[in-house]
């Protein structure tokens, strides 16, 4: 009777996998067909399980390379979450405080306002970020050092007193790499490889470098005038901590749930990240540290997207439920975000509350 039982249950497992994948294939097809993806994959897991992983369309279009859940995306901005977690890892070792002025880690950086790191980690800093800059445009396909980079926005104006108001702003997370970098004595690239990839099994991430390209890596493309091209070239060392990173939709399932279960650090420090940051008016924004807190469709999500040359993604934690959404695409109109959220609308209905 267990057998047949046992055998029942997995029956419907494997029948609800498949059509949910069935359902996934749906909407990203479509956005194959009207040329706004070249190749997207994606990875769904509710808690330790997944229960769909794979790819649709092209990796690379040229060498008709098929995109899988091995391929290996950039994922722009879903590395401020590393970065914030390695300057997590730091405090946990007492070697900063999120309170610490910035001048005090990046002396490079001189400034008469209080700014604060945790104003970098949640946009509140009032720094101009350098990719709304008309230089990051037009440079930036060149190899740059963090000189370079201070010199384009170290001069500026702040946008507002620090803790004022919310902007989202690259500079800041640049910053924190250059602060990650100082404070643990090792690049940022082999700080998050020893501290994070490492020990959590992350074997499809890391800094992308253009003399070192990973095997199963995608090509980036845009779309425009009705056609899909390759997309402009980008050095990674312009975004560096603020959207370097690339990585696979395995890897991004794996990174989640070693946030949730506190494989990386206490399971307090994932709260932590995931807690409204607040305004010196004791207003609540919808930033955390390095992750997003939103409420969709009555239903509390952490989430966090990104846009670089030639690629989109979006990572989407629902805590109710437990399920983790994963997309990551090689165009750079492909709204990833908005897939991510009509999967997690096709997951079924989670027990109990939030």
């Amino acid at each position: 009777m267990r057998l047949i039982i046992a055998f029942l249950l997995l029956s419907v497992s494997l029948g609800s996998a498949q059509n949910l994948g069935e359902q996934i294939k749906s909407v990203v097809e479509g956005y194959i067909e009207q040329q706004k993806a070249v190749g997207v994959s994606v990875a769904v897991a509710n808690g330790d399980e997944t229960l769909f992983a794979g790819g649709f369309g092209l990796a690379n279009r040229d060498e008709k390379i098929a995109a899988k859940k091995e391929t290996i995306y950039r994922i722009g901005s879903i590395t401020k979450q590393f970065t914030a977690a390695g300057i997590l890892l730091l405090e946990k070792a007492g070697k900063l405080k999120l309170d610490d002025r910035l001048d005090k880690h990046v002396p490079e950086f001189p400034t008469e306002k209080k700014i604060t790191l945790r104003h970098l980690l949640n946009h509140t800093s009032g720094i101009k970020s350098f990719t709304s800059l008309p230089s990051y445009g037009l440079l930036m396909g060149v190899e740059v050092t963090h000189e370079d980079i201070l010199n384009r926005f170290r001069d500026l104006l702040l946008e507002f007193e620090p803790g004022s108001k919310y902007r989202y702003s690259n500079s800041g997370y640049y910053l924190l790499g250059i602060v990650i970098e100082n404070v643990s004595g090792m690049n940022y690239d082999e700080f998050l490889q020893q501290r994070i990839f490492g020990p959590l099994k992350m074997t499809s991430s890391g800094y992308e470098k253009a003399d070192q390209p990973m095997p199963n890596q995608a090509k980036g493309y845009r779309s425009w005038l009705g056609g899909t091209w390759p997309a402009k070239p980008q050095h990674m060392s312009q975004p560096f901590s603020a959207g370097a990173l690339i990585s696979s939709v395995e890897d991004m399932i794996r990174w989640q749930r070693a946030l949730v279960d506190g494989k990386l650090f206490p399971k307090t420090y994932f709260a932590r990240m995931t807690t409204r940051g607040k305004l010196n008016s004791g207003k609540a924004i919808n930033y955390g540290l390095g992750i997003q807190v939103r409420a969709w469709g009555g239903r509390k999500v952490f989430h966090h997207g990104g846009g670089i040359s030639g690629f989109r993604s979006e990572l989407l934690y629902q805590p109710r439920g437990d399920y983790t959404v994963v997309v990551l695409a090689n165009t750079g109109q492909t709204d990833a975000g908005k897939i991510a959220r009509s999967i997690a609308e096709m997951l079924s209905e989670p027990k109990g509350e939030e």
